[in-house]
């Protein structure tokens, strides 16, 4: 079997927190955006056999205790996912995915079949607010073609809260995430609405919500690359906005890392 296969980290501490785990970058997304730090994944093909990330997990094995797929989105490539998992967890390994959420039907098919310890996915933006999802995914109206998503914001929003609720309702652990860029999305005022578009879809201020700071100095967008990231205190601030509709928030960043807050 051949996978789309980016890079990969053979000892991450900070892709499952808790965790240590293997990490695989795959090749591949609906999304397109704008600052997206990974997007050299998202058109470029390297397809090569499956068996080169079974290696690496075996190598990697006696140190770690998770695998994570990630990318890019791993989810795109089902088959592959699939016997990723299925390897991982023969060799004793807790399985977690990162994801944008746009599949939701392969997300309930991975949990089905015990494939899934985790999913880690993306709130972009409001999700009763297909306008705004459309401008965080990098809609065609908000963008040049060239770099712009063919996805519809409605049905990406849908397919999202669809994907929230699988994991949900079958009680599989989730954490969901959004990234905050300054002058983009991700204010004070954002992070209050998708915060309250969480607890309005699913009833639960217990969800793990995680408030990650964006670092736009390698977006795909060039003219967000000199955006000056939020600040810790910034972040701070964020996380109080969410507060409000949810309890278990946190914020990621490059100073100190996960934080609840």
């Amino acid at each position: 079997m051949k996978i789309n296969y980016g890079n990969s980290v053979p000892i991450s501490t900070i892709d499952w927190h808790g965790r240590v785990s293997v990490v695989f970058f795959l090749r591949g997304c609906p999304f397109r955006c704008p600052y997206c730090q990974n997007y050299e994944l998202l058109v470029e093909s390297n397809m090569v056999d499956i068996s080169v990330l079974e290696a690496a997990i075996r190598k990697s094995r006696p140190f770690v205790s998770s695998m994570v797929l990630s990318g890019g989105e791993p989810l795109m490539q089902k088959k592959a996912c699939m016997h990723l998992a299925r390897f991982a967890k023969d060799n004793g390994l807790l399985v977690g995915i990162h994801t944008c959420g746009y599949y939701p039907k392969m997300i309930a098919e991975m949990i089905n079949e015990g494939l899934a310890d985790k999913f880690f996915i993306d709130v972009k933006a409001p999700l009763d607010d297909p306008g705004m999802y459309g401008k965080a995914i990098g809609c065609c109206s908000t963008q040049s073609a060239g770099e712009c998503t063919k996805v519809n914001p409605g049905e990406a929003v849908k397919n999202v809260s669809e994907s929230i609720l699988n994991v949900l309702h079958r009680h599989v652990e989730l954490e969901l995430r959004t990234t905050a860029i300054r002058d983009f999305i991700g204010n004070a005022d954002d992070i209050s609405k998708i915060a309250a578009s969480i607890f309005n879809l699913t009833g639960n201020r217990n969800i793990s919500y995680v408030i990650q700071q964006g670092i736009p100095e390698h977006a795909m967008l060039e003219s967000m690359r000199d955006t000056r990231p939020y600040s810790r205190d910034e972040m701070l601030e964020l996380a109080a906005a969410a507060h409000e509709f949810l309890d278990d928030v946190w914020v990621r960043t490059k100073e100190k890392g996960n934080e609840k807050v």
